[in-house]
């Protein structure tokens, strides 16, 4: 195998397969990815035998089509910190890769190819096209909520659900969920299937913010997301995910609208004398006044009132500080819009001009 190509060309295939080998891995092949050069193209592959990732890229010059597999996260981080521009060669000779540009010289250590675990997948699966953006957009907007290395499993993940045209991401870890959804093209298809939380995170990067068209292939236990440039697979969370629409608190909402940015800089200030275990921010809503409060056990306490849109009772509520600043940074708005429903129930946080995204927080007890 013998190859020259450019830094640009290569850098961010690597360190996308970088993200997906596994490094802390028993079976050594599995931190490496997979070098193929054909034809005029470049095919970088890379799994921890849950989700795998392949990517295409065209090549300056291929002398000599080959494969072989070598350390990702070394060869990931050689290639961003050579100069841009720089045009790189790859050669495998004596079961080592030599890469070397202008001035700069290097041998890697390979492992054969032939032993490479690509994932294959066989079972019948359902197509479907979706512009890369929305897809994106979802994943963006809902997996910060996702639970990590919680015994329930299937809350490891985010639920993607299709329903003739409309596609909807779903994530809760129990005490917040987040819920996205976009208008498709209409289709025939319905599923629910719960992506694993790295597979979540991971696509959420790839995929590019362009209506380009991505192809989403589902079976019963992987997904397929495909462009021109990408292949992406992952096997599925097998479960039940939640009833999610029974979080959604019911009754009478008491509305508050206040500006983004101005709650964000007081939740930021009054963490820092918050307790550092819970967390922990009071709202006390009085009409056009929203009063937080924050303490701690060493006594110290932060106070702040901010001028507000509410225009019903007083009310008095406890939430996770964290829980509020995600949110608050997915959103888009100048504004946002809380809908609260008592002092024990959650609240709906959303756009005030828009119901693609609302998330839910449940109250703390402060």
């Amino acid at each position: 195998m013998k190859f020259t190509t450019e830094k640009s060309q290569i850098v961010d295939s690597l360190q996308n397969a970088a993200a997906v080998a596994e490094r802390r891995q028993t079976i050594p092949i599995l931190a490496n990815v997979r070098i193929k050069a054909l034809g005029e193209s470049l095919e970088v592959t890379a799994t921890d035998l849950e989700i795998q990732i392949k990517t295409f890229s065209s090549l300056s010059k291929v002398e000599e089509e080959g494969e072989t597999t070598v350390s990702a996260r070394k060869m990931s981080e050689l290639c961003r910190s050579l100069p841009d521009g720089e045009k790189v060669e790859f050669s495998l000779g004596n079961g080592k890769l030599t890469v070397s540009s202008k001035n700069f010289h290097a041998d890697f250590a390979t492992i054969s190819a032939d032993d490479f675990p690509e994932l294959e997948i066989t079972e019948e699966q359902s197509s479907m096209e979706v512009p890369s953006n929305t897809l994106k957009r979802i994943l963006n907007k809902t997996s910060f909520s996702m639970a990590s290395q919680d015994v329930r499993y299937y809350l490891n993940g985010l639920l993607l659900e299709i329903n003739g045209k409309e596609l909807k991401g779903v994530a809760t870890d129990g005490h917040r969920l987040a819920l996205s959804k976009s208008t498709i093209k209409q289709n025939k298809i319905e599923f629910k299937s719960i992506l694993p939380r790295k597979a979540a995170l991971e696509l959420g990067k790839l995929l590019l913010p362009e209506e380009g068209p991505v192809t989403l292939s589902f079976g019963p236990s992987y997904v397929d997301v495909k462009t021109d440039t990408l292949n992406f697979s992952s096997k599925l969370i097998d479960g039940k995910y939640p009833d999610y629409e029974k979080v959604f608190p019911s009754g009478e909402p008491s509305p508050m609208i206040i500006g983004k940015e101005t709650l964000q800089s007081a939740l930021s200030r009054a963490s820092v004398l918050s307790n550092e275990k819970y967390r922990g921010v009071r709202f006390q809503l009085s009409k056009g006044a929203l009063k937080l409060t924050a303490n701690n056990p060493e006594q110290e306490s932060a106070e702040e009132i901010l001028e507000v849109k509410y225009d019903d009772s007083d009310l008095e509520v406890g939430f996770n500080i964290g829980y509020l600043i995600d949110v608050l940074g997915s959103l888009e708005s100048e504004e946002v819009k809380f809908e609260f429903f008592g002092e024990d129930s959650s609240c709906v946080i959303k756009e005030p001009s828009s119901e693609k995204e609302v998330y839910v927080i449940m109250p703390m007890r402060l």
